[in-house]
C-alpha cells in the first residue's frame, strides 16, 4: 500500500515536516533493500501533488467566489457604460481596477502556496532517493561479501566463483533519478484566474486604454462611487 500521504496536511509552508522526512527515508531504505526502483514512489508522489494542487485551487476559488462575482458584475457595467451608453464613469472604472488588483494579489499568494507544495514534493523525493541509494549500495556490498565467503569456503580464492552470480550493477536510474513534473502554467503564469471571460477581457482593455497598460496590468484603481 502506498505511503505517500496527503500533501497539504503533511507539508509545511515551504519545508517538509519531520514525519514526512522520516517516512520518505524509511520507504527509500525498504525499496532499496528490496531492489524496487524509485520510479513507483515518484509517480505516487506526483499524483498526490497534482491532487493537492487541484484541491488548493478549488478551495481558493470557492472561498473567493463573491470577489470574482463582483469583478464579473463590474465588468458588465464597465462594458455597458463605455461601449453602449458611451459614458465615462471613472469611479466605476477605478473600483473595477481595485477589485482586479486585489484578486490578482490573492491569486499570486495561492500560486506561491502551490509552488511551495511542489518544492516540498521535490524535497521529499530527494530524501527518498538518498535513502534508496544508500540502501542499494549496502545491499550490493553485502552481496559481494557473500560471494567472497562462498569462494573461500570452496577453497577458491577468486573474488567471483563460477557458480555464484555476479552482484547486479547499478541500475540506470542510479545516476539520474526520476524528477517530478513541474507545475503547469496555472501556477507559474500570470495571476489571471477567472479573468478570461469576454466581458472581463473587454473591461480590462477599457481600463488599459484609460489608465495605461502598466497600471491596468497591476489592476490599480481607487474605490469609489460613480
Amino acid at each position: 500500500m502506498s505511503e505517500v500521504k496527503s500533501v497539504p496536511t503533511d507539508y509545511g509552508r515551504s519545508r517538509l515536516t519531520a514525519r514526512t522526512r522520516w517516512r520518505a527515508t524509511r520507504r527509500g531504505k525498504r525499496d532499496g533493500r528490496a531492489g524496487v526502483g524509485p520510479e513507483h514512489y515518484a509517480r505516487q508522489l506526483e499524483h498526490g501533488l497534482r491532487m493537492a494542487l487541484e484541491d488548493l485551487r478549488s478551495r481558493f476559488v470557492t472561498r473567493h467566489a463573491a470577489h470574482i462575482d463582483r469583478v464579473h458584475a463590474e465588468s458588465a457595467r464597465i462594458v455597458t457604460e463605455y461601449d453602449h451608453r458611451r459614458e465615462d464613469v471613472p469611479a466605476a472604472l477605478a473600483r473595477f481596477g481595485g477589485w482586479v488588483s486585489q484578486w490578482r494579489t490573492e491569486v499570486t499568494a495561492c500560486q506561491q502556496r502551490g509552488l511551495a507544495l511542489a518544492a516540498c514534493a521535490d524535497q521529499e523525493l530527494a530524501h527518498y532517493e538518498a535513502a534508496h541509494t544508500r540502501a542499494r549500495a549496502r545491499a550490493r556490498r553485502r552481496a559481494e561479501r557473500r560471494a567472497e565467503r562462498l569462494a573461500r569456503a570452496r577453497g577458491d580464492h577468486r573474488t567471483e566463483p563460477p557458480d555464484v552470480p555476479e552482484p547486479p550493477g547499478p541500475p540506470e536510474w542510479a545516476t539520474a533519478g526520476p524528477a517530478l513534473a513541474a507545475p503547469d502554467e496555472i501556477w507559474t503564469g500570470a495571476p489571471d484566474w477567472m479573468l478570461d471571460d469576454a466581458l472581463v477581457r473587454r473591461a480590462l482593455h477599457i481600463l488599459e486604454q484609460r489608465i495605461g497598460p502598466a497600471a491596468a496590468a497591476a489592476g490599480r484603481g481607487e474605490r469609489g462611487t460613480r
